[in-house]
C-alpha cells in the first residue's frame, strides 16, 4: 500500500506528530485531497528552529491564505534569533486572526515584548495558556494578570 492511498483518518493521525511546517512542504503541493485534508486540521505551529528564508515562504503562504491562520492552535514563537520572529509576526497579523489558538509559548523575550502581546492575548476569547521561559518579576506581574 502506498502512503497516498493511507485513509483520511491515519493521515490525520501521522499529522498530529509533525510540526505545521513540516507538513505544508512535504505533502500540500502533492494532490488535491493532501490539499484539502490539511486544510480541515488543526495546526501547530512552532517557529523555533526556522531560518529566515523559510520563515518569509512560510509567512508569505499564511498572507495569501487566511484559512491557515484560523487552524492554528498552539503557537511558538522565538524572539531572539536571526530573523526578528515576534516583531515580524506583529507587523504582518493581528492576534485576533487567529480565532482557534489556545496556547502560546514565547522564547527569550524582553519586558516590552511580554507588555505588546499580552494585550493581544486579552483580546482572544478561548485562549488559555501562555508559556515563556524567561520570568522576571516584570514579566510575571504582567503575564499574572492574564488569568
Amino acid at each position: 500500500m502506498k502512503f497516498e492511498q493511507l485513509p483520511n483518518e491515519i493521515l490525520i493521525e501521522c499529522f498530529e506528530y509533525l510540526n505545521t511546517l513540516d507538513i505544508f512542504y512535504s505533502f500540500d503541493q502533492l494532490n488535491y485531497r493532501f490539499y484539502t485534508l490539511i486544510r480541515s486540521i488543526s495546526l501547530h505551529l512552532s517557529l523555533r528552529h526556522m531560518n529566515k528564508s523559510l520563515f518569509d515562504q512560510y509567512f508569505h503562504k499564511m498572507l495569501l491564505n487566511p484559512q491557515i491562520k484560523s487552524q492554528i492552535v498552539p503557537f511558538e514563537l522565538l524572539n531572539k534569533n536571526i530573523c526578528g520572529q515576534l516583531n515580524i509576526f506583529l507587523s504582518f497579523f493581528s492576534m485576533n486572526e487567529f480565532c482557534q489558538l489556545r496556547s502560546i509559548t514565547l522564547i527569550d523575550l524582553d519586558y516590552n515584548n511580554i507588555r505588546q502581546i499580552s494585550s493581544i492575548i486579552l483580546l482572544l476569547s478561548d485562549f488559555s495558556n501562555v508559556y515563556s521561559n524567561e520570568l522576571t518579576g516584570e514579566t510575571y506581574e504582567i503575564l499574572s494578570k492574564l488569568y
